[in-house]
């Protein structure tokens, strides 16, 4: 049976034996990392990390725990000006997206009952996270403003006395 595709910190449950550290039938585990041809697996309540699972192994030993989603790794964005500027991660029912500059960071999710549109979620998030930015950029310039015009009259007091 092939499997969906498997994210990291998506959970999956243990269907079938497979050595001491994976013996336990039904027990949940967390992917911790996905390396080059394995998972990393760790204890989905404790977080420890606790052994490697090549892909084979993962797929006839393993199911994935229905209705649980991890979130994605941080995924390289093109913004509306053609360059890298930002990154997204979503886990399905919500994207978030992070500016590099910055940091600053913003996150859209639909309505329970709609269908996700992740391309969608990406244009309001990327929009709100653009607002914010731009927020703190006319934010810190009316700070600098002020302060300029106190450097100014200082120096008219000065030149008066």
């Amino acid at each position: 049976m092939k499997m969906n595709t498997v994210l990291k910190f998506d959970r999956v449950i243990l269907t079938k034996e497979l050595n001491e550290k994976f013996k336990q039938v039904g027990e949940v585990f967390e992917i911790a990392n996905i390396l080059d041809n394995s998972f990393l697996l760790r204890d989905s309540k404790t977080r420890v990390a606790l052994g490697v699972v090549s892909f084979e192994d993962f797929e006839n030993h393993f199911v994935q725990e229905p209705n649980y989603k991890g979130w994605s790794n941080w995924t390289p964005l093109v913004g509306f000006d053609g360059h890298n500027d930002a990154v997204y991660r979503t886990n399905r029912k919500k994207v978030q997206v992070r500016f590099l500059t910055n940091k600053v960071r913003a996150e859209a999710c639909c309505c329970k009952g709609d269908e996700f549109n992740l391309a969608f979620g990406l244009r309001v998030a990327y929009l709100r996270c653009l607002n914010k930015a731009l927020t703190e950029k006319k934010n810190k310039a009316e700070r600098e403003i002020a302060e300029n015009e106190h450097i100014l009259k200082k120096m008219k007091m000065q030149l008066k006395s």
